[in-house]
């Protein structure tokens, strides 16, 4: 399909293979090209989920020099 947008190849190797084959199994039979955007999308809208943010964010708990209060206390900020 004709577009002024950039594209971008991926190359099916084992690990590719192994996810678009899950991502088969919950959308369909849908061309694999249509799988990767549908995994980027998904992962995209995960990654702006509250849970997503909270995980995140204990994630980083200590994981910087003097950062442990600052993190701990992020529990108290909105999700």
């Amino acid at each position: 399909m004709p577009t002024t947008r950039p594209r971008h190849p991926v190359t099916e190797t084992d690990d590719i293979t192994i996810i678009l084959d899950e991502a088969a199994l919950r959308w369909g039979n849908a061309p694999r090209s249509q799988l990767i955007r549908y995994i980027i999308l998904d992962w995209a809208a995960a990654g702006r989920s509250p849970s997503s943010r909270a995980s995140a964010r204990a994630g980083l708990i200590g994981s910087l020099a003097g950062s442990a209060e600052l993190y701990e206390r992020s529990q108290d900020w909105p999700a």
